[in-house]
């Protein structure tokens, strides 16, 4: 069972290598084709993998300041209740 999970999960992510590189090679092929130059087409991917990494970062340092607000505000409840209890 845990096999099977494991195989299924290993392809998904060859397929969505295999997806992702034929992406790049397209995206090469047609700057090669129309614009001259390959080069071209490796700054468009380029530039498209930063955008995407900048973007994680950024959502995922709001959803952490989130969570952690969140926290705060749990255990300032908590040690209310505690207090609360002791009295």
């Amino acid at each position: 069972m845990k096999n099977m999970t494991v195989l299924s999960r290993f392809g998904q992510y060859v397929g969505a290598t295999a997806v992702a590189m034929m992406s790049v090679y397209m995206v090469v092929l047609l700057s090669q084709k129309y614009l001259g130059d390959p080069s071209y087409g490796i700054i468009a991917v380029m530039v498209a993998f930063m955008l995407t990494f900048l973007y994680s970062m950024a959502k995922s340092d709001v959803e952490s300041k989130e969570r952690e607000a969140r926290w705060a505000a749990q255990d300032a409840e908590r040690k209310a209740s505690r207090k609360m209890l002791m009295e």
